[in-house]
């Protein structure tokens, strides 16, 4: 039955469309005639009969336009997209500027699975607003595999809006990626955050990258949070993974803060025993002083008047006066704070080193040579911007002995080692650790007035307010080695020598390439160290600056001075005068040279 329906369908066909071509008069209305009846035949279904009228045609009427497209929408229709992208693709090529058509043959070869992104950048240039997101996502796709960073981004946020609706984790990951790879670390941040807060597979991609930012802006924390949300949603990733000695190394910076935690705690602790012993002391003896002030008062007015004979008031007057003088309560408060403080500025002011000669020169030595060794000469490098002392009192007593050494130089940061790529030193404990016993004003201050009131408050020798501004600026920015430097020095003025060696330890750490600071860290150690220990920081110290003219001279006047080693203190004199042979301090190092031979 259906035979015979189809049969007749086609009969008819044919006897229209020969009837058709014998009314037609020209060969172009011939062809649309046949190409209308070809659509025809399609649609009812005939898709073989409509495709072999219009394969004739194409013989006759070879790359047209109509025929083309006509072929590739029947093939289309018959569920055979490969065919229908190719005489599409052919009829694209006839028009190039019918957009309609450029859309149709995209559309195929994406359902042929064929390459189409060149028909997408088409499209996007002469029709950009028939680009629906989908389609500018997957043009964002083709251009980042062309690792085309910048039109990639630009594509794929033409494609997304966070704020209406939530981007797939695959889209946020890949621009997160893309920002990573232009620079704009906060933005690749905040996409990222969006890939990785959930459970997709692309999270795991996310954190990484989340944590290689982490690393490169040295946010200790934050990667210590990225790690710990790994382990949690990917347990092993990171152990198999190249960021597993990242994962080591912020152990290792995790436990150091704690300890430092602790010791910040313990020194603050320690601070507030003391003023609150020094309070209890001062209040002490203010009321031993008003308690002696009513007795004296009490007894003048009991005494009788007294004589004219200004030996008996002299006698009379006489056990007071000694009593004064024997009781400690009335002068030992203030005069030991004066003291103290006396001390404290007389450290710092000290010249750099003073001393005898040491016994096993043979005192032959003429009176020139001994006057050309002048060790309170302070020692001046070459380089204007770094200033040098060292300071030696050779006596009988280790506890007279003095050193100093001080360093300018500002602090420049140093290149990363420990992490990979991106780590350098781990800094010491957080903002709100070390700004415990900070109470900042109702507004926040920046770093830079706070640096600037504390070089102010120092010049003006209050060293306490000095060091109060660098500790909240410590608060802001821990990391900083310049500041805890500074702090250092403010405390070796102070006389608190225990915290000055503790924060210019610090500075070290953080920067342990800088010289300044390890000078600056010497200064601090030759007071607070035995002589031999102080020797042995020195040594340390030339190992890691074996060219720095001032420890080099500094461990030759110790080997000198302090170990007796004269030889090794001549052969690092030479070396002084062969690494600075225009140094300020030549003449004395060759008078050295030559009293050792």
């Amino acid at each position: 039955m259906l035979k015979a329906n189809f049969k007749s369908v086609f009969f008819i066909t044919l006897v229209t469309t020969f009837t058709l071509l014998i009314g037609c008069s020209s060969p172009e209305e011939k062809k649309a005639a046949q190409i209308k009846e070809a659509l025809s035949l399609s649609a009812n279904g005939a898709n073989a009969e409509a495709l072999e009228i219009l394969e004739n045609l194409a013989t006759l009427y070879p790359n047209d336009l109509e025929i083309l497209n006509s072929i590739g929408q029947i093939y289309t229709a018959q569920g055979d997209p490969t065919m229908a992208a190719f005489f599409l693709e052919q009829a694209y090529l006839q028009a190039p500027e019918d957009t309609e058509l450029l859309f149709k043959t995209y559309q195929s070869l994406e359902a042929a699975k064929q390459p189409s992104a060149h028909l997408l950048e088409k499209l996007a240039v002469q029709a950009p607003g028939a680009l629906t997101p989908e389609l500018w996502v997957r043009l964002g796709q083709s251009r980042q595999a062309e690792n085309k960073v910048q039109p990639a981004l630009d594509a794929y946020l033409k494609g997304v809006n966070p704020e209406q609706k939530k981007p797939a984790p695959e889209t946020a990951a890949a621009i997160g990626q893309l920002f990573v790879k232009a620079g704009n670390l906060p933005q690749a941040e905040s996409w990222l955050k969006i890939a990785a807060d959930n459970d997709d597979p692309n999270a795991l991609t996310a954190l990484f990258a989340l944590l290689e930012i982490n690393l490169r802006q040295k946010d200790w924390v934050e990667a210590e949070a990225t790690i710990a949300q790994l382990n949690k949603q990917f347990p092993g990733a990171v152990e198999a993974s190249q960021w597993k000695q990242a994962q080591q190394e912020l152990i290792r910076w995790r436990k150091a803060q704690d300890e430092m935690k602790a010791k910040l705690a313990q020194a603050e602790a320690e601070k507030k025993a003391a003023q609150a012993a020094a309070a209890a002391r001062a209040k002490a003896q203010a009321e031993q002083i008003a308690a002696q002030k009513a007795a004296a008062e009490k007894a003048a007015a009991t005494e009788p008047a007294p004589t004219a004979d200004p030996a008996i008031a002299t006698a009379d007057a006489a056990p007071s006066t000694a009593q004064q003088e024997n009781d400690p309560g009335l002068t030992g408060g203030k005069a030991q704070i004066i003291a103290d403080l006396e001390a404290a500025e007389a450290m710092a002011d000290a010249p750099a080193i003073e001393g005898e000669m040491p016994d096993a020169i043979d005192p032959a030595i003429s009176t020139t040579e001994a006057i050309a060794f002048n060790p309170a000469i302070a020692i001046e490098p070459a380089d204007p911007e770094i200033s040098f002392e060292v300071n030696y009192d050779q006596a009988s007593n280790a506890a007279g002995t003095n050193y100093s050494i001080a360093a300018d130089t500002p602090a420049e940061p140093a290149p990363s080692q420990n992490i990979q790529e991106y780590t350098a030193q781990f800094p010491e404990p957080d903002t709100e650790a070390s700004s415990q016993a900070i109470r900042p004003s109702t507004q926040a201050r920046s770093i830079e007035e706070l640096m600037a009131d504390a070089e102010t408050a120092t010049l003006d020798r209050d060293f306490k307010s000095a060091i109060r501004k660098y500790w909240a600026a410590i608060s802001i920015a821990n990391n900083r080695a310049d500041v805890w430097n500074l702090l250092s020095r403010a405390y070796l003025v102070d006389g608190q020598l225990k915290n000055a060696e503790t924060t210019a330890l610090e500075a070290v750490r953080l920067e342990p390439r800088e010289v300044a600071y390890t000078l600056d860290y010497l200064r601090v150690a030759q007071r607070s160290k035995e002589p031999q220990e102080f020797l042995t920081e020195l040594e340390t110290a030339f190992d890691r600056f074996p060219t720095s003219p001032e420890i080099t001279l500094s461990l030759a006047r110790g080997h000198e001075r302090i170990s007796k080693d004269y030889p090794t203190a001549r052969n690092l004199y030479l070396r002084f005068i062969d690494t600075a042979p225009r140094h300020p301090l030549i003449p004395e190092a060759r008078a050295a040279v030559d009293r050792l031979r």
